[in-house]
C-alpha cells in the first residue's frame, strides 16, 4: 500500500516529502488490493484508480522514495485504517514493517522475518535481474541500509520487532523452508 501511494505521488509529480499534497491525492484516489492472485508465484494484485500497478510499485524509482512517503503520519494513519478493515474481513495474512506492532498488535501470530545484509543484497539483485535490470551491490546495500534507517527512526510506527513475535532469520533458508516454519508456528498456535 505504501508503494502504491508512493507511485501515486510520483505519477502526479508530487515530491515524496510533501505530505499534504500526497494525502490530498490519496483521498481522491482508490487503491485496491486483490489478494486472489491464483498462484503462489504471483504477487497480490494492486490497482490505483482501476489500473493494475502490481509490477510498477516494485520499480527502483518507487523503492527509492517509499520510505520517505511512508514516514508521513497522515498517510500512515489513513493506510493503517484500511489495513485494519482488511484484517477484520476474516482470516487474513498481512505483511509490512509495522503490521505486528501497529496495524494488528493482537494478531493470532506475529512473525518478524530478518536476513543478513549479504543475503538481502543477493535477493534484491536477483529481483532486479529478473526484471532485466541490474545494480552494483554497493548501491543496493546503500538503498537497503537507508530504508532501514528511515523506517527504524521514523516518529510514527517505527520498524521494531513486535512484542510476542516469532523471529525467523531467513538468511540461510529457502522460501519453502520459511513458509513451512510459518505454517508450523501457526499450527502450534491452534487458532
Amino acid at each position: 500500500m505504501y508503494r502504491a501511494v508512493t507511485l501515486l505521488a510520483l505519477n502526479n509529480d508530487i515530491e515524496p516529502d510533501d505530505e499534504e499534497k500526497i494525502y490530498k491525492e490519496l483521498e481522491n484516489s482508490k487503491i485496491e488490493i486483490d489478494n486472489d492472485a491464483g498462484s503462489e508465484d504471483q504477487y497480490t494484485k494492486v490497482s490505483i484508480n482501476g489500473e493494475d500497478v502490481t509490477d510498477e510499485i516494485r520499480s527502483e524509482r518507487v523503492g527509492a522514495s517509499v520510505s520517505i512517503v511512508s514516514k508521513h503520519s497522515k498517510i500512515r494513519k489513513y493506510l493503517v485504517n484500511l489495513q485494519r478493515k482488511m484484517a477484520t474481513k476474516g482470516k487474513a495474512v498481512l505483511e509490512g514493517r509495522d503490521t505486528g506492532s501497529v496495524v494488528c498488535p493482537d494478531a493470532d501470530l506475529k512473525v518478524y522475518l530478518t536476513a543478513n545484509i549479504q543475503e538481502r543484497i543477493r535477493r534484491r539483485k536477483k529481483q532486479l535481474i529478473e526484471k532485466g535490470k541490474g545494480l552494483d551491490d554497493n548501491i543496493i546495500k546503500n538503498e537497503i541500509e537507508t530504508r532501514d534507517k528511515i523506517d527504524s527512526s521514523r516518529k510514527d510506527s517505527p520498524l521494531v520487532i513486535p512484542e510476542g513475535a516469532a523471529v525467523i532469520d531467513t538468511s540461510f533458508m529457502t522460501i519453502e523452508e520459511v513458509s513451512a516454519e510459518i505454517k508450523r508456528l501457526f499450527k502450534e498456535k491452534d487458532v
